[in-house]
């Protein structure tokens, strides 16, 4: 075993080195650089505040209450006329200015804001000797002398608060200058700070940075090797203790993957076999007895022409079966494979049963995986026709979309509702399904041609149901094109 050495680090233990280094530093520089936004951000805020609200108020104080005081003043007296005064408009003007008391830092506009108070609280005076005031012409002279002429109140107000304005702008321009001049100290001790941490850093990430990214370049170009299939290299130099370890296992593990891999390519061979197989021996027993059951009472019964059909479709139906164990096979095999099987059903089903089958001939040579229409036709007649009262129909069609080969199975059996179709379609996308067969089509469908492709499924309650197929449409699809 190798000796440890001084040199020899964690890559933590050297990060960790290089954070102790920094943090510190950047610490301070985080910390002053918050107390002085925070600081600055107050001020400011509280005087700009307090400059818009002024704004806003002399903007519109002025002119709304002269013009409601107008309006009430030309109305004829009624019981009601010291209800009818805009002491809304009054009141707003009050929470604004006592609102301004709070948020003003200076001591002259706080003067300023208690004297317009004390001038509101004479305006709502003046106003209610106005509504109590029965001669126009008096009403109208208490108005102009009082409240909106010249000498009026209100004129005295919007005075007061333009100068108001003019101070707290005068007090934004002088937090600009200090604000300036903060911003500037705090950006040379900033500049000062960065270049000595940069020159720290920079002096210690090159000494760190050179230990770790040189062997991970090595361990990176060793494992492009494995990627392209050379499973051979030499041990890798480094002090990164990690790296140490991840190469020694790095080495253990390309050892095993030559056989891995192999023996993963048989695995899915020997599974894909297996689940055709399975499907076939869950196919014919049950299928051959229910078969010869019919046959024999078809003798029975000296029905000798449809004893001969049977016969020979069953015989058919189990050569295509087998097809020398090929797995791919031609769209006209299948297509015999499925009518074989759709014969024999009409006879014993003969009662319940028709079946039409429409496919282009010059789709016939398009390769197919075998056993892919006979699951989905068997599922049509026990879980469609069988459940529906009279005579029911199967139509397998085929026909070419685009660069897409479309397959359907369609019954007029019981059908499915919306939700019963959402489960069936979730179940075969999730193997949920495997009581019907239709799983495993879909499973070797997608094994042979990948997605997009697969089994898709529409259905209404009492009108049927239609099961589409859809392949690449091909005709060079071969078993060693297959990836098994």
């Amino acid at each position: 075993m190798k000796k440890k050495t001084y040199t020899d680090q964690s890559i933590e233990q050297q990060i960790k080195r290089l954070l102790l280094t920094v943090l510190p530093v950047m610490g301070a520089i985080i910390v002053v650089l918050i107390v002085m936004l925070l600081s600055i951000n107050s001020q400011y805020s509280g005087v700009l505040q307090s400059a818009n609200t002024a704004a806003d108020f002399n903007k519109e104080f002025k002119t709304m209450l002269d013009s409601s005081m107008y309006n009430h003043v030309i109305r004829p007296r009624s019981a009601t006329s010291l209800e009818e005064l805009p002491m809304d408009v009054l009141d707003d003007a009050v929470s604004v200015l006592k609102r301004l008391e709070t948020t003003t830092t200076l001591r002259d506009n706080r003067w300023r804001v208690q004297s317009m108070l004390d001038m509101c609280d004479n305006l709502r005076t003046y106003m209610e000797r106005i509504a109590l005031e029965d001669s126009y012409d008096q009403r109208m002279e208490l108005l102009e002398r009082n409240i909106r002429g010249e000498t009026g109140l209100t004129k005295l107000i919007e005075t007061y608060m333009h100068d108001f304005i003019d101070d707290e702008v005068r007090e934004m321009a002088r937090l600009q200058r200090w604000i300036t001049t903060q911003v500037t100290a705090v950006i040379i001790g900033v500049v000062a700070g960065g270049a000595l941490l940069a020159l720290a850093m920079v002096w210690y990430s090159v000494r760190v940075t050179k230990r770790i990214t040189e062997p991970i370049s090595a361990l990176s170009r060793k494992a492009q090797q494995f990627g392209e299939g050379d499973f051979t290299s030499a041990p890798l130099e480094t002090h990164i203790t990690e790296l140490q370890t991840l190469d020694s296992g790095f080495n253990e593990m390309a050892r095993r993957v030559d056989a891995l891999m192999a023996k993963q390519i048989q695995d899915q061979k020997s599974l894909h076999h297996a689940e055709l197989e399975l499907l076939q021996a869950q196919i014919n027993p049950h299928f051959l007895y229910n078969t010869l059951d019919s046959i024999a009472i078809l003798a029975e019964s000296q029905r000798e022409e449809d004893v001969v059909t049977m016969v020979t479709s069953l015989s058919t139906f189990f050569r295509n079966s087998l097809n020398k164990g090929e797995d791919i096979i031609s769209l006209d095999a299948e297509r015999t494979q499925v009518t074989s099987y759709l014969e024999i059903q009409q006879i014993r089903y003969s009662d319940i049963l028709r079946y039409e089958i429409h496919i282009p001939d010059e789709l016939l040579d398009c390769r197919v995986p075998k056993l892919i229409l006979q699951p989905l036709v068997e599922n049509a007649l026990y879980h469609g026709i069988k459940n529906r009262r009279g005579m029911g129909t199967i139509t397998v069609t085929g026909e070419a979309d685009g660069d897409d080969l479309l397959l359907k199975v369609t019954d007029n059996g019981a059908g499915m509702d919306e939700e019963q179709v959402r489960v069936l379609q979730a179940g075969i996308y999730e193997d949920r399904h495997t009581g019907l067969g239709l799983v495993n089509v879909h499973k070797r469908i997608r094994l042979y041609c990948g997605q997009p492709y697969g089994l898709f499924f529409e259905s209404q309650i009492g009108k049927g149901s239609t099961v589409s197929i859809r392949l690449p449409q091909t005709r060079t699809l071969g078993k060693e094109e297959i990836p098994l």
